[in-house]
């Protein structure tokens, strides 16, 4: 196989992957009514505190007008809230409300349930060949990014 070919399936296989995954987590947290994004912000925000639209997308790796639009979600269900800062009214942080805390065990429950059922059918080798090819695909790609910078 030719280095480019492996490349497409490279591509191909994340595709897929990614589909099957958001499909899986959809399913486990449809009765949340709560998407794989919107899981990820509210776990980041039970974990760290109050934070600012750019530090949720950076600590996410998500847009910040992506992560608006999932807060201004989030917010309509009674789970985040938009709060200013007293010394500094331009900063708007986002933070949990105590619906979303009430609601966090039940989550953090689900996520558990979830990453159970993912290491069902693994092995220790399994899941340490998958994070070793996961890693040095990334390293392989943050050295595309910065060659793409120079």
């Amino acid at each position: 196989m030719k280095l480019v070919d492996y490349c497409i399936l490279i591509g191909e296989l994340l595709r897929v992957i990614e589909s099957k995954q958001a499909k899986i987590v959809n399913q486990h947290y449809a009765h949340h009514n709560l998407t794989t994004p919107s899981i990820n912000i509210l776990l980041l925000l039970n974990d760290r505190g109050a934070m600012r639209v750019s530090d949720i997308g950076g600590a996410l790796n998500m847009v910040d007008s992506n992560v608006s639009a999932i807060c201004s979600r989030l917010e309509n269900m009674d789970l985040i809230e938009r709060i200013r800062k007293k010394e500094d009214q331009r900063v708007v942080l986002i933070q949990l409300t105590q619906t979303a805390l009430d609601k966090m065990k039940e989550i953090l429950s689900n996520v558990n349930d979830f990453q159970q059922l993912f290491v069902k059918n693994a092995t220790e080798k399994d899941l340490q060949e998958i994070s070793n090819g996961l890693t040095k695909l990334n390293d392989l790609l943050e050295n595309v990014l910065k060659e793409k910078m120079e």
